[in-house]
């Protein structure tokens, strides 16, 4: 194989576009990744590159059909070839296709595996998200209070304005951010457990919130406590009492 490469890039150029022939003479020479490569970009099938990649089972062989699939639009196929290569140089991509194709079971294989490797912020921020996504909340706890380095506060607000208010009441909680703890518990009708946030949070807009949230479910005590609360700011009282009245509940 001393000349095997060069007689191959011969094959595949102009005038003779041989690229069967290259191939073989890659594959020959044991050049897995320049002998995939030919099948990916000139002979143009995915399917025998997989089936190659299948057979010699080598980590850059794996890596470059994950590119290929992925550019094609197969996500989960491109997360188990990139698995196999245990390479995860792709993952803003990775990341951004499964996310757009939903495919958020695979996604947390993928960044479990990337992690070990890639020293980004976007991963373990991405992997809590997908726990919460595949309702993996038990898993997500758990990597939420080990070390990691993702951004929760990002993730609880991503998914409180996709109403996940239970998975993002645990990143809140483990924080914690008890204002915003406490809005997860009013969207949930967690009245009494929304008071004892608030009273952590202590800020006259978390106590307005479940106020006004007690005042429409009808739990007045839990009202009753967050009013007491706020008629010490006199600038709120006024809208306080208004609250009540629209209800018809003087």
């Amino acid at each position: 194989c001393y000349d095997g490469p060069e007689i191959a890039k011969i094959a595949l150029g102009e005038p003779y576009r041989l690229y069967e022939e290259a191939f073989l003479i890659y594959k020959k020479c044991n050049l897995n990744s320049d002998a995939v490569e030919t099948l990916l970009t000139n002979v143009e099938s995915i399917e025998r590159a997989q089936e190659f990649a299948a057979r010699c089972n080598e980590g850059p062989v794996w890596y470059k059909l994950g590119k290929a699939q992925l550019e094609n639009g197969a996500v989960p196929e491109a997360i188990e070839s990139y698995l196999k290569a245990e390479d995860a140089t792709d993952y803003k991509e990775v990341i951004l296709a499964a996310e757009h194709e939903e495919n958020y079971e695979e996604l947390v294989r993928y960044l479990l595996m990337g992690r070990s490797t890639v020293k980004d912020q976007l991963v373990d921020t991405e992997l809590v998200y997908a726990y919460a996504k595949t309702d993996r909340l038990s898993d997500m706890e758990e990597f939420v209070s080990g070390t990691n380095t993702a951004n929760v506060q990002s993730v609880g607000d991503r998914l409180y304005e996709e109403r996940a208010y239970k998975a993002a009441k645990i990143l809140y909680q483990s924080i914690p951010n008890n204002g915003k703890l406490a809005s997860c518990h009013v969207q949930l009708g967690e009245y009494t457990a929304a008071v004892d946030a608030a009273r952590k949070a202590n800020n006259p807009k978390t106590w307005k919130e479940v106020n006004m949230a007690c005042v429409h479910a009808q739990e007045f005590r839990c009202a009753e406590i967050a009013g007491m609360y706020i008629i010490v700011h006199p600038d709120h009282l006024e809208e306080l009492i208004a609250q009540y009245e629209s209800g018809g509940h003087f």
